[in-house]
């Protein structure tokens, strides 16, 4: 239940790509997965939640949101430009893997901006390629200072673009100021090292808010995780052998910390042309008995589907267990649809 419940940009970790189905070289899913970590409290909570504020803060790129999460904590707020809130304001999160936050984002300004998409390709004259005479290009140094420090933001204003597609951002009152935008005036930029066309693709325009972040403590994680497995915890218990020899496994063989799970086949599985046999059948009813870990900010699930993550108690100790099947191998129910 993480983005991968470790990073608010990095998107989910899935135990394996789309089978098939057109795909060149992708890595047919298993039939199932069971990954089983054992978790005190606090790892309950972060486990459970978006987590930020990990690393030593030492990152200063505006774009770090673990760095601005821990900003705001430990400041009391922080003041930021973006066209959305860059941190969750739906949900509680933990941070730096010791308290439960709440943020607000209170927009207190807003501003237009102007985009445009364009392609720049550099002109390779040593390829014998003709360069632009002087009436059809302008040295980068002679741009007007609104299209330099446009180019600039998008990280040219020391080399020529070796040939991309990007966008260029500007004030609504400067774009008056552009011979780049929104129809150039030159054929060609001169950089030192040489030429590069620049086409314009796209115009359009957004906003462009200032937010005023503040955090609200709401929980300790050991305390938050404790609710989580008071609320969640089941006892896999009454197992016979070959139910237990499928748990030895899940345990044995998933990694525990923050590394990320790109193949199938940590944990217990079966690959995609494997066939659960009677105890792994049990031992997903066993789960399917119970609800996995999901809370009211959670996207909607299809109440048929047992894949989910969950908190079980087994051998004395406490487990995040990560269960992931087809649908349609287990039930009458396509795993589609």
């Amino acid at each position: 239940m993480r983005l991968d419940r470790r990073s608010f940009l990095a998107t989910t970790a899935t135990l394996a790509v789309t089978a098939a189905g057109g795909c060149t070289g992708c890595v047919p899913a298993p039939t199932a997965s069971l990954q089983m970590v054992p978790e005190d409290d606090a790892g309950l909570a972060d486990r459970a939640l978006w987590r930020f504020g990990a690393g030593d803060g030492a990152d200063p790129d505006p774009e770090n949101r673990d760095a601005l999460a821990r900003e705001v904590v430990e400041t009391g707020s922080a003041t930021v430009e973006d066209t959305e809130p860059p941190l969750p304001t739906d949900r509680p999160v933990v941070v730096a893997g010791e308290g439960v936050y709440r943020f607000a984002a209170e927009p207190t300004d807003s501003r237009e901006m102007r985009a445009f998409g364009v392609t720049m390709d550099p002109i390779r004259t040593e390829d014998g390629e003709e360069t632009p005479g002087p009436d059809d290009s302008i040295a980068f140094a002679d741009l007007p200072a609104v299209d330099r420090e446009a180019l600039a933001a998008a990280g040219y204003d020391d080399h020529r673009p070796p040939g991309v597609i990007t966008t260029l951002r500007y004030r609504p009152e400067a774009v008056e100021a552009s011979v780049l935008v929104p129809d150039p005036e030159y054929g060609a930029v001169v950089w030192p090292e040489g030429p590069a066309t620049v086409e314009v693709d796209e115009d359009g325009s957004y906003t462009v808010y200032t937010y005023e972040l503040t955090a609200d403590r709401v929980s300790s994680a050991v305390a938050f995780g404790a609710d989580v497995r008071e609320r969640f915890a089941w006892s896999l218990d009454g197992l016979t052998d070959p139910q237990r020899d499928i748990v030895e496994t899940a345990i044995a063989d998933t990694p525990t910390g923050d590394t990320s799970h790109e193949r199938a086949g940590t944990g217990y599985h079966l690959d995609h042309d494997e066939r659960p046999g009677d105890a792994f059948r049990a031992l997903v009813d066993r789960f399917r008995a119970h609800d996995p870990v999901r809370f009211e900010w959670d996207a909607e699930r299809d109440e048929w589907r047992v894949s989910g993550d969950y908190v079980v108690e087994y051998e004395g100790s406490v487990y995040w267990a990560d269960l992931a099947v087809d649908e349609s191998t287990f039930t009458e129910t396509p795993t589609e649809g």
